[in-house]
């Protein structure tokens, strides 16, 4: 009877993992449509009556960012030209944290490559992985998803959603472990880069 038992436990250890992950998934894809839904709709920018929406309103509603970086685009290279444009780039940013309501400021270096794909309507979607650095030494890793637009300036602009993970349980970044945020990145012509992130939930 506990050889049964046993299987049986081992058998449902696979199902909650499956669960667990798929409810992950389904929360980061609805969160991606969400946040890239409403500020799309916004960047069309409405003018009357002397009033102009921008693209910027969506995410000063959100409040003050807990995370803020500035940075460059270091590295570019072209993946595909077919089907569908594919291109990926790393950057490096000099990156401030927020922890406790702004009583806590940690300085940090954000490192990472994302692969974008350009879709027909000139819009892309995109993915990328990246490792943040303190200067204390403590190291925390985030993935995200994210979709995208050029401006008829120049400027690229990308909204999305991360997942945050660290190995530390009492460093000075353990608190973002399994933390899902959004955020908008912005790449000027010369590559150079500004994000503002949003702990969601």
């Amino acid at each position: 009877m506990k050889m049964l038992n046993n299987n049986d436990n081992n058998r449902k250890i696979p199902l909650i993992n499956n669960t667990y992950l798929a409810a992950a998934a389904a929360t980061i894809f609805t969160l991606v449509i969400i946040f890239a839904s409403t500020t799309s709709s916004v960047s069309a920018s409405t003018t009357g009556n002397n009033t102009t929406t921008t693209t910027t309103d969506i995410t000063e509603s959100l409040g003050d960012p807990f995370f803020v970086e500035q940075g460059r685009i270091i590295g570019q290279r072209v993946l595909a030209v077919t089907p569908q444009p594919q291109l990926e780039f790393s950057f490096m940013a000099n990156a401030t944290i927020n922890n406790g309501g702004g009583n806590i400021v940690i300085n940090a270096i954000n490192t990472g490559t994302s692969v974008s794909t350009l879709n027909a309507d000139g819009t892309f979607r995109g993915e990328g992985q990246g490792i943040l650095r303190t200067e204390r030494g403590d190291v925390a890793t985030w993935t995200n998803r994210v979709v995208g637009n050029l401006t008829p300036e120049g400027t690229i602009i990308t909204r999305g959603v991360g997942f945050w993970s660290t190995p530390s349980t009492t460093g000075e970044l353990a608190f973002m472990n399994n933390m899902i945020t959004v955020f908008e990145v912005q790449i000027d012509r010369e590559g150079n880069l500004s994000a503002r992130e949003w702990e969601w939930g």
